[in-house]
């Protein structure tokens, strides 16, 4: 700093000292000081050379003073050398972090670390990496440049890859990952549980009766939600909220919800009809957001005719378990008589109603848009259409429509285009859609997609992606729409005239979709019968329209020759020909089951040049509505159907075969196996049955089996004997306890006001924790059987249910405690 000083001091100088002798020569206004001239001259010529001696040295300074630095630098970094030399080998060859370099063609390993090889545990020098792991193979050929995690062994790896020099960077993560599943496996969830239809269903038993079979519904569902350490309470009837943590609600997705079919067995013991509804979402939110999710799921449950589970998990489609049994009629006449007012309400504030069913309009979508139609005509101020494209209906309702056109039908008058209808929106319109809740089959998809108001009846079983609007009347219990609707015209409280073919035309739906009232069928469904008849329904002309023409029934025979038997159980049909229409298809799988000894038929046909339709029915043991959801469909437990884009017939029968095989086993060879768990129609836990081979084969993985090997058939005889010794160990000591606990007593007061007026009562609680208290026995709560409730003074027996066969007794000696 000093130099730098001394240097600018000098600069000043000179530059003073030349701006003087530039003054002193070019003016006379220093005449006085001429004869300094010459030495100022000389003060100027030994000032520059001071200054630029100065300069000369400053640099050379600087310079050597750099050189030194680089000179210092060098001697630390030759002694620094070796040890990062070593580090840096360290590094390379010690760090936890596995690396491997590929070939130009990045396919095979020419280099690795000594890390690496200690992940795999091999020689991978000159082998191809998909040999070691496919997913590292795939991950490089995808020229993906974010990082993945991979498994190897117990261990997990984030794996990072640079394509410019071909490597592969392996960093172990089990910690974090560990931490990150902890995480998600205690993610909170919510359920909502209720027990269908158990009110109308007790109307017939005395009140013990009732709390008697009441207990043991509430049992089983205490028992289940303690099984995978949830809680459970109460609230509303026949109603509950369950607690439990993410990995005990995969464990209860991995057992299927067996807690509905422990329902549905005391439902059998009883012969009641009595299912739940179990409605669970988890996700990582906020408790009460997260039970809007978990109230939208029960209610997706109960919309789907209830005997099931949804379960609605945060990044996962919502899952369905259940629905064995056919849909529970649900809706009561007062639930009847509140929609028919709220529709009437509707149509009335409505400027116009447009009326739609189902693309391929059958019988029953025809014959409710009709019904539909005289509803609105009621309405004084509403002007009321149903739309309907001809080329859009199924050939049965073509014809139908024919004969309404030959005798001029006034409901004509009433029939638009969809080009048409689309013209006539307004605000006020309202658009009433009929027999689906499904978007992607709707008549008119154009007048859906302009969001008015909607209305939709419909008796299929909805989904998370179903229809919603300002008004929904949906029971899959109903054998079709034409059902629902009459039971809303009994309280519509207005005159609806239906002649005798408009009648006919319902009564035709009903039959179609009750294949004549073979299935799907309750005593409402006969009751519309009866009714449709009163309005004229002609049962003989419904029966020539239903009749198929001969070169249908030659193309029907056709078909049914080319029937495969699957499994001894399924008759499957699967052609590359295009069908179109949806009724034939249907008709070729009903016709499928009058061959004897089949659970389900199913039908598999072209529906356009890209597109496949599958047509399934059964006659109950057989849920085909499960079936066809989990190939992009739906519809009932005994009547589905699903429509797949982009894919081949066969490549679409391999589908189902492969969702049959899992579910039913698809080999024939059999295979013995030792049960995990209890299987429901095959034996209990450790049981060793012999099964199909592709069932053994879903069952172990499944996790509900193994196979009956000889070690594990070994294992199975030891465990039977250890756990037979701990019986007789675990007996021995109930018996013990029970001793300590017959003929004794103990006291409790009872809390009475000064007028004599008691509060509450003595509970299992208070028993256990006072005989613990005075006798020093644990008594588990659960176990106590009182024959009375304990609200008053007195001695009380109690009865201590410790094992079966082994009881024990004991007193209680109520006491009154005044205020």
């Amino acid at each position: 700093m000093k130099r730098v000083i001394i240097l600018i001091i000098s600069i000043i100088l000179l530059v003073l000292a030349y701006v003087t002798y530039a003054v002193l020569t070019y003016t006379n206004w220093l005449g006085s000081f001429v004869q300094y001239k010459d030495t100022l001259v000389l003060v100027c010529i030994g000032l520059t050379f001071i200054t630029f001696g100065y300069i000369l040295y400053y640099v050379s300074h600087n310079y050597r003073r750099h050189i030194k630095n680089l000179q210092n630098r060098l001697a630390r970094w030759s002694k620094l050398s070796p040890r990062v030399n070593q580090i840096g080998d360290d590094a390379f060859h010690e760090l936890p972090i596995g690396i491997i370099v590929l070939d130009e063609q990045v396919q095979e390993i020419k280099w690795v670390n000594q890390y690496a090889r200690s992940i795999f545990n091999d020689n991978l020098i000159d082998k191809f990496l998909n040999q070691i792991s496919s997913t590292l193979s795939d991950y490089v050929a995808s020229g993906q440049l974010t990082p993945v995690t991979i498994a190897v062994g117990n261990e997990k790896y984030e794996v990072i890859y640079k394509p410019t020099y071909k490597v592969l960077y392996l960093f172990n993560v089990t910690s974090r990952e560990q931490v990150k599943q902890e995480y998600q496996d205690n993610i909170p969830a919510i359920g909502i549980i209720n027990l269908d239809n158990f009110e109308e269903n007790m109307q017939a038993f005395d009140i013990s009766e009732q709390s008697s079979i009441k207990g043991e519904y509430l049992s089983s569902i205490a028992d289940w939600a303690e099984e995978f350490n949830g809680y459970l309470k109460p609230y509303g009837d026949n109603r509950f909220i369950l607690l439990v943590k993410r990995k005990n609600l995969e464990q209860m997705m991995q057992k299927k919800f067996d807690i509905l079919e422990r329902i549905r067995d005391i439902s059998l013991k009883y012969g009641l009809r009595v299912t739940a509804s179990i409605g669970i979402a988890s996700w990582d939110l906020a408790y009460d957001e997260l039970s809007d999710y978990a109230q939208n799921a029960i209610e997706l449950a109960e919309k789907r005719g209830g005997d099931q589970a949804v379960v609605n998990i945060q990044n996962q489609k919502i899952a369905y378990f259940g629905a064995k049994l056919e849909s529970l009629v649900k809706s009561s006449r007062v639930s009847a008589r509140q929609s028919s007012q709220t529709l009437r309400e509707l149509l009335d504030k409505a400027g116009e109603v447009l009326i739609m069913g189902h693309n391929q309009t059958d019988l029953d979508s025809f014959g409710s848009m009709i019904l539909s139609l005289k509803m609105a005509l009621t309405s004084p101020d509403a002007a009321a259409y149903v739309v309907l494209d001809v080329e859009k209906l199924d050939p049965t309702v073509k014809y139908v429509y024919d004969l309404l056109a030959s005798s001029n039908h006034p409901v004509l008058n009433h029939m638009i285009r969809t080009e048409e209808a689309l013209t006539k929106v307004t605000k006020d319109t309202l658009l009433l859609v009929l027999d689906t809740q499904t978007s992607q089959i709707v008549h008119s998809p154009e007048l859906l997609s302009l969001n008015i108001k909607t209305a939709v009846i419909d008796h299929h079983r909805g989904n998370e992606t179903s229809i919603s609007g300002v008004f929904g009347y949906i029971h899959p219990s109903a054998s079709s729409t034409i059902e629902l609707l009459m039971e809303l015209v009994d309280f519509f409280e207005r005159e609806i005239k239906v002649d005798s073919l408009e009648a006919s035309i319902m009564y035709a739906g009903l039959i179609v979709d009750t294949n004549t009232f073979t299935y799907r069928t309750n005593t409402r469904t006969f009751e519309v019968a009866a009714k449709l008849k009163e309005y004229g329904a002609d049962t003989i002309m419904v029966k020539t329209w239903l009749r198929n023409d001969l070169e249908r029934m030659i193309e029907l025979n056709n078909l049914l020759g080319k029937v495969e038997i699957y499994l001894d159980r399924f008759a499957i049909i699967n052609v590359e020909e295009i069908h179109e229409d949806r009724a034939f298809i249907a008709q070729v799988s009903e016709q499928l089951l009058d061959i004897r000894d089949i659970d389900a038929a199913f039908t598999i046909v072209k529906i356009s040049p890209t597109d496949v339709g599958i047509s399934a029915r059964s006659y109950g043991a057989i849920n085909v509505q499960v079936i066809m959801e989990e190939m992009g469909g739906g519809g009932h437990l005994n009547s589905a159907a699903t429509q797949i884009k982009d894919i081949e017939v066969n490549d679409a029968y391999q589908q189902l075969k492969h969702i049959l095989e899992l579910e039913y086993g698809g080999d024939s060879e059999p295979m013995k196996v030792i049960l995990l768990e209890d299987v429901k129609g095959k034996g209990k836990k450790d049981a060793i049955i012999e099964v199909a081979g592709g069932y053994a084969n879903f069952l172990i993985s499944s996790k509900l089996a193994v196979q009956a090997t000889e070690e594990n058939l070994a294992i199975l005889a030891e465990q039977k004997e250890k756990q037979k010794q701990q019986e007789i160990q675990y007996l021995n000591l109930m018996r013990k306890i029970a001793s300590e606990i017959d003929g004794k007593s103990i006291t409790l007061p009872i809390q009475v006001g000064a007028d004599g007026k008691r509060f509450g009562s003595i509970t299992s609680k208070q028993i256990v924790e006072e005989f613990e208290k005075k006798h020093g026995v644990v008594i588990d709560k659960k176990k106590i059987e009182l024959t009375t409730d304990i609200v008053s003074a007195g001695i009380y027996p109690v009865t201590v249910n410790l094992d079966k066969g082994v009881k024990a007794s004991f007193e209680v000696n109520i006491i009154e405690k005044r205020d």
